[in-house]
């Protein structure tokens, strides 16, 4: 069996100059460790093991390749970087490839940084359980208190119980790029919602009045469309606050009591039924979301055959319709410049996959991305099967980074979320920015 190594990415040093908040560098030798598990062990974005309920950690770890090589401290503000990589990263960062003069001036125009600014009597407030229904109500919410001029709300599918999928697009719709950001894939991950909410909420309270590394949100969301959708598992995120009588369908509650019995059989769970619930990851059919796209599919790692909490891949690529509604919604003929996955936890940022295709772009916008929230630390990606595996690999390829925020095991508790705001509030800012550099 062969063993993995794991690094982290380092990040250039003037990097701390493009994006605010960026951490501080200094040499020193490049770490290394053993990954825990060898072949077939869980994919990336996955704290699966063989026990559906294990405690989360990041998996499926491998030493990444290219520019940069260096250990990033996963919790900390120091970023190291390996004394014998000397790559110049002083044109890293939101600003190349653009008209520097015009570059300048944009600065000397623009607003206060969003990012110290706070939005007085705000529509989302943070709650122990941010649930679908408080989500739609406060979509409704937002376009009342900030108008529909600068937010559009689709829905691109339905759940399979019956639940619609939101897209909620900021800044021009008709703009020449688009980026997608995507939280709440697996169930008890329900904390990501309520941070793009809150994102969403910044973006248009800061419209006409912040700016985000020298540029006025209103001149970067003219020209980037930012599309969030907040909950891709809305009959997983209920299942997991609320438990069975969440789910509207007789037939569906019968399959998650079939998932129970299943791998309670197989011990894959040792919980009573109700706490088992709460560790839900799947959607209302018991196929982890983030197993069921068409990236190295037939070899992903997971081999749990039933329908389960978490872990089992699905009949086919794309056989749900939460998986088919992301799909549908990158096929819909946007440019696609770049795509964020929050998932859950970690403090790491997955950005690679064997056979990326988009292998510098999603390197880059992990390096930043890293900066930005204090030192998230870079992983390469195995196992497949995951949406950000399928958007670097597919035809037409979209640079696509997973960013796990928190450190506790899901569902986390309200006490995590400041310092999950503090550290990815930029997160949609950063990428709309990167998006103008390609």
């Amino acid at each position: 069996m062969r063993k993995k190594r794991i690094c982290a990415i380092g990040i250039g040093c003037l990097i701390s100059m493009a994006v605010p908040g960026a951490a501080v560098f200094a040499d020193a030798p490049l770490p290394s460790m053993e990954a825990p598990g060898g072949e077939g062990s869980a994919p990336a974005e996955e704290s699966s093991s063989s026990s559906a309920e294990g405690t989360e950690a990041p998996s499926e770890r491998e030493e990444p390749a290219g520019p940069g090589e260096g250990a990033a401290a996963a919790g900390g503000t120091t970023i190291i970087r390996d004394s014998q990589s000397r790559t110049d990263y002083s044109e890293i960062g939101p600003g190349i490839g653009l008209d520097k003069n015009a570059d300048s001036q944009n600065q000397e125009n623009a607003g206060a940084d969003f990012t110290t600014l706070t939005v007085s009597d705000p529509v989302i407030k943070p709650v122990e359980k941010y649930s679908y229904e408080q989500m739609k109500t406060d979509i409704e919410a937002l376009k009342n208190r900030y108008g529909t001029a600068h937010m559009t709300v689709n829905t691109i599918g339905t759940s399979a119980d019956g639940r619609e999928i939101y897209d909620i697009i900021i800044g021009n719709a008709n703009a020449g790029k688009h980026v997608l950001i995507q939280g709440a894939m697996h169930a008890r991950e329900y904390m990501n919602p309520l941070l793009m909410m809150k994102q969403i909420e910044d973006a248009l309270a800061f419209y006409d009045t912040g700016s985000y590394n020298g540029r006025n949100l209103s001149d970067l969301l003219n020209q980037v469309a930012v599309h969030f959708v907040p909950m891709s598992n809305p009959d997983g995120v209920a299942l997991s606050q609320f438990g069975l009588d969440a789910i509207q369908s007789a037939d569906l509650r019968d399959r998650i009591q079939n998932c129970y019995a299943s791998d309670t059989a197989a011990g894959r769970t040792s919980l009573d039924f109700d706490t088992y619930l709460t560790r839900w990851k799947a959607n209302a059919r018991g196929v982890d979301l983030n197993y069921n796209f068409d990236a190295l599919w037939n070899n992903a790692s997971s081999t749990w055959l039933l329908p389960s909490s978490s872990g089992y891949k699905g009949i086919g690529p794309a056989s749900e319709p939460e998986a088919q509604a992301l799909v549908n919604l990158i096929n819909n003929g946007c440019t696609w410049v770049a795509v964020l996955n929050y998932h859950s936890m970690g403090n790491v940022i997955y950005w690679d996959i064997e056979g990326n295709q988009v292998k510098a772009k999603s390197q880059h916008l992990a390096q930043l991305m890293s900066a930005a929230t204090g030192g998230y630390q870079m992983l390469y990606s195995g196992g497949g099967g995951g949406f950000k595996d399928w958007l670097q690999l597919k035809d037409n390829p979209v640079p696509s980074i997973t960013i796990e925020t928190g450190k506790v095991d899901c569902p986390m508790p309200l006490s995590e979320f400041e310092n999950v705001w503090a550290q990815n509030r930029a997160g949609w800012a950063l990428a709309a920015d990167f998006a103008l550099l390609y």
